[in-house]
């Protein structure tokens, strides 16, 4: 049926880089409690270049639910009015049919 057919304007693509988010967030959680686990074993500079690892993913995870939410505002709602209003009354016309007050004979 064409009223359930999804079109691809009204759907916007994910972004490339929200895929990388689910592995990176669980390591953001990890590398400070490993870090401290093993802070008496470890030397002052590996203990700090850890610590500068777990910023920056922890920024490279900032980075990328930015650019998700910034990929979410420019997809279907940022669309222009005309478009929306025309997509509107596309779908208002494929649903006018299914109405129980319309005749049959009133299809369009």
């Amino acid at each position: 049926m064409p009223i359930l057919t999804p079109t691809t304007a009204a759907r916007p693509a994910p972004a490339p880089a929200s895929a990388a988010l689910p592995a990176l967030l669980p390591l953001t959680a990890v590398l400070p409690a490993l870090t401290g686990l093993f802070a008496d074993r470890l030397a002052t500079p590996a203990t700090i270049a850890l610590i500068g690892a777990d910023l920056a993913l922890v920024a490279a995870a900032g980075a990328l639910v930015a650019h998700r939410r910034a990929g979410a505002t420019t997809g279907a709602a940022a669309t222009r009015p005309t478009d929306r209003a025309r997509r509107d009354q596309e779908t208002l016309d494929r649903l006018e049919p299914l109405r129980p007050d319309t005749p049959a004979s009133a299809t369009r």
